[in-house]
């Protein structure tokens, strides 16, 4: 079983998490890391604890497919009108 790093920062491109592992372990385990990466992950390839390149996937996945929490509301739906109607009545 190989041992991943996993960074969880966002990214530019929209991912939130990136898997970091060394030229080594890529060599080693070079398959692995091309099915994760057809899986739409993106691998950082680091060599003496520096990123010297990316193996990224020839598709992007969406990010909404890898949410795995719903968003949710925490206010009433009329809690967010309410400032627009007073808006308005400057208006009307």
């Amino acid at each position: 079983m190989m041992s991943v790093t996993i960074c969880l920062k966002k990214i530019k491109n929209g991912d939130f998490a990136m898997i970091k592992i060394s030229a080594t372990k890529l060599r080693n385990n070079l398959f692995d890391y091309l099915n994760m990466a057809s899986k739409g992950e993106t691998i950082i390839i680091q060599r003496n604890k520096e990123e010297v390149a990316r193996l990224v996937p020839t598709h992007q996945t969406d990010w909404r497919d890898k949410m795995t929490i719903k968003p949710q509301i925490m206010v009433a739906p009329e809690e967010l009108i309410k400032p627009v109607e007073d808006i308005w009545e400057e208006y009307l």
